[in-house]
């Protein structure tokens, strides 16, 4: 992504977004175990997060998966997902869950496929501030989910 929308419209965006997600009324108004966000935090740090929710076709999306980068491949990943998936089990059984991530990141790709992702689709998107980037799907079937949820990632 270019820098100049890094530094700009999408942390006002995402700032936005989650002060939404996070406000009183916004949680009020969620149906029960319709949405799900863990932290990772250690002492007052926090160190990553997991956000996800039930989607209109059925499916749960795994909109949101961020560790530190001083945090990475410190198992963080691993248990946010499991927790996320787990959650899944518990209150959405029988439902694949899936995400988006942009092609060219490749360390994201190699842990979702490394964590039994598929990818599942292809496609370009066009972002709000004028440009267009590749994006990869990634699906856990409900079967994969189950497993993972269990045996860990």
């Amino acid at each position: 992504m270019p820098a100049t929308y890094l530094n700009g419209p999408l942390q006002e965006a995402r700032r936005a977004i989650w002060t939404t997600r996070l406000s009183w009324s916004t949680l009020e108004s969620v149906s029960e175990n319709s949405v799900l966000l863990v932290v990772a935090v250690e002492g007052i740090a926090l160190h990553g997060f997991v956000y996800l929710f039930l989607q209109p076709d059925g499916r749960v999306l795994l909109e949101n998966l961020h560790v530190l980068p001083t945090r990475k491949r410190s198992g963080i990943g691993r248990q946010l997902m499991r927790h996320a998936f787990t959650w899944a089990v518990a209150h959405h059984s029988g439902k694949a869950i899936y995400l988006e991530v942009l092609r060219d990141n490749a360390s994201a790709i190699g842990f979702y496929e490394r964590s039994g992702g598929q990818a599942t689709r292809e496609f370009v998107e066009r972002f709000p501030a004028g440009f267009e980037l590749p994006v990869v799907e990634y699906t856990w079937t409900p079967d994969a989910v189950q497993a993972l949820a269990h045996t860990g990632i």
